[in-house]
């Protein structure tokens, strides 16, 4: 089965699901990623492009992403960009990938970059509906949105929030997932931020705990097709 992430930075699969995405790849399926903004110029203290594209490249492999798309729309300004832009973009890696399922960001953040992402991305998946030519309308069968600690769980308490439906056993990935972020350098920070190691698997136990199992990412199941 193929299966798409769609997301705003590097880094953004592995905060929100890396443990999942580990696990799936290992389980057989074929991972992959469609990064928005790859150079994530903005980010603070970013080491020199070739450097930061190196890591980004360790931690894929690391995590089992097999292949990527990558775009350079501007950091912390996708509410800049024209719309149809972005949905093209993204369904560009759609055609490519015919990804059955699908990850990308919740709706409920801080990171404008993150809220515009997901906004496109539920244009996107209806490409098939739209365009059935090369695919058929069922193929993207299930859609799931993920959290990012420090953005997600900053927004503030208005609107609609993440409140998970779903959730992946990722005891035994958990490691491989840190190790990925380990190449990100300044992605974790010390505690107590929320994405210091510490609170990275509080959350995974957190999120464990709330369906009974030691570790886990949640999610919000938004699409479950079952033909």
């Amino acid at each position: 089965m193929n299966i798409l992430f769609i997301i705003a930075h590097p880094d953004d699969e592995v905060l929100g699901c890396g443990g999942t995405l580990c696990k799936l790849a290992d389980e057989g399926h074929d991972i992959y990623t469609c990064v928005l903004c790859a150079p994530a110029d903005a980010r603070h203290e970013r080491p020199d492009l070739k450097s930061f594209q190196e890591a980004v490249e360790e931690a894929e492999k690391v995590i089992g992403i097999k292949d990527s798309i990558k775009y350079e729309f501007k950091n912390i300004q996708f509410n800049t960009v024209p719309h149809l832009e972005m949905v093209k973009a993204i369904e560009a890696a759609i055609v490519k990938f015919k990804p059955e399922w699908i990850f990308t960001h919740h709706p409920s953040d801080v990171n404008i970059d993150h809220r515009i992402c997901y906004e496109a991305s539920m244009a996107a998946v209806r490409l098939p509906q739209r365009f059935s030519k090369d695919m058929s309308p069922t193929l993207i069968k299930k859609i799931f949105l993920f959290e990012v600690l420090s953005s997600t769980d900053w927004s503030p308490p208005i609107g609609l929030a993440f409140q998970p439906n779903c959730f992946f056993d990722v005891k035994k990935t958990f490691d491989t997932k840190m190790q990925a972020l380990g190449y990100y350098g300044n992605a974790l920070k010390p505690f107590p931020h929320s994405r210091s190691r510490e609170n990275i698997k509080a959350l995974a136990n957190l999120r464990g705990a709330e369906v009974g199992i030691e570790m886990a990412e949640a999610f919000c199941l938004i699409r479950d097709l079952n033909l």
